[in-house]
């Protein structure tokens, strides 16, 4: 038998589903709705069990000596992750070897269903999903990055994303016809999620800002109105906006030139919202006071609050509830194949 596959299965399903940025579909949903409880298993006595098998699952076995190395490998990897406290690490511990014999399960009732219908990958189908998930990886991560980080050679990462192929082949195949969303399901999902598509009033700001500090008297006040306004002088005459923000202005933005970027409403005060929210675009604007000083915005893009329509989120939509349809559906594979299994956990 096939070394088995650990808790990458459940990481590779969901980059084929739904990709890293998909808050639709979630890893770790999708890891405990695939789990069983241990009242669906067989419990034996060990003392019968001359190869220390721990778990037969259709009579394939995992063994305690394989648990505990691959549980020693998934704390060399994840050390840095370990919660502090000699009760939290053993309970870390139990927690993690609970979850290793839940994925050899479900991974072993997989990989028989995948022999069964002798389900196969093809050559670009494996090319495309090495290149989808180099997609998904972080900006500074890279495929050669990831496998080190987690011990995986090339040839045990080729056959994660085989496996993840072929487990996504038979969703696809159990689906059939109902893998595409209606227009009734698509207009629901709109109306019901209408919020989502409603783009709130912004504007792209800049600022210069001369801060108030605590204990500062009238005298320091004053003293800092009068240099806001010079500086606000400069600007009027043409001295670059930029420039000024970055030797002058006391908000850390002034290592972007005084940039905010996109804001909405109800994330910064009244008055420096009210101000910027009236402000034409490109125009130095008066001095504006807040309790964290004195302001010069500049407000270089309006954007009205609207709503997108349902044609212009159609596909989005699509795309959404046919991932979803592809999670609902792998649940319900794993859970009768879990239920129509013999697993027998033996005793400690």
């Amino acid at each position: 038998m096939k070394k088995w596959i650990a808790v990458y299965l459940i990481f590779f399903f969901v980059v084929v589903i739904s990709g890293c940025d998909n808050k639709e579909v979630k890893n770790e949903d999708a890891a405990n709705r695939a789990q069983s409880t241990s009242s669906d298993y067989i419990y034996g006595s060990s003392e019968a069990n001359s190869k220390d098998i721990l778990v037969n699952v259709d009579g394939k076995y995992l063994k305690k000596s394989q648990l505990e190395k691959e549980m020693k490998e998934f704390m060399d990897v994840n050390k840095n992750k370990i919660p502090i406290g000699i009760n939290k690490i053993e309970d870390f511990e139990v927690n993690i070897k609970e979850q290793l014999v839940e994925n050899f399960i479900t991974n072993t009732v997989l990989e028989n269903e995948i022999e069964k219908r002798k389900i196969q990958a093809t050559e670009q189908e494996i090319n495309e999903l090495v290149e989808q998930t180099k997609a998904n990886l972080p900006p500074d991560m890279t495929i050669a990055d990831f496998m080190k980080q987690n011990r995986l050679t090339k040839d045990k990462f080729n056959e994660y994303i085989v496996f993840s192929i072929k487990v996504k082949k038979i969703v696809q195949i159990d689906l059939g016809d109902r893998a595409k969303p209606s227009a009734k399901e698509i207009s629901k999902f709109y109306n019901d999620n209408i919020d989502r598509y409603i783009v709130p009033e912004t504007v792209y700001v800049r600022h210069i800002l001369v801060a108030i500090e605590q204990g500062d008297d009238e005298k320091i006040k004053t003293e800092k109105k009068a240099k806001i306004e010079n500086l606000r002088n400069q600007l009027m005459e043409g001295v670059d906006f930029d420039e000024v923000a970055r030797e002058s202005s006391d908000d850390p933005s002034k290592y972007e030139g005084g940039e905010l970027g996109l804001i909405k409403k109800g994330v910064t005060g009244k008055q420096f919202e009210d101000a910027a929210f009236s402000q034409e675009n490109n125009v130095i604007g008066p001095v504006v006071t807040t309790e964290r000083g004195y302001h010069i915005i500049k407000v270089t893009e309006h954007n009205k609050a609207k709503t997108i329509t349902l044609a212009e989120s159609k596909n989005e939509i699509s795309n959404i509830l046919e991932k979803q349809k592809q999670m609902e559906a792998f649940n319900s594979l794993v859970k009768k194949l879990r239920e129509n299994a013999k697993i027998v956990i033996y005793e400690k």
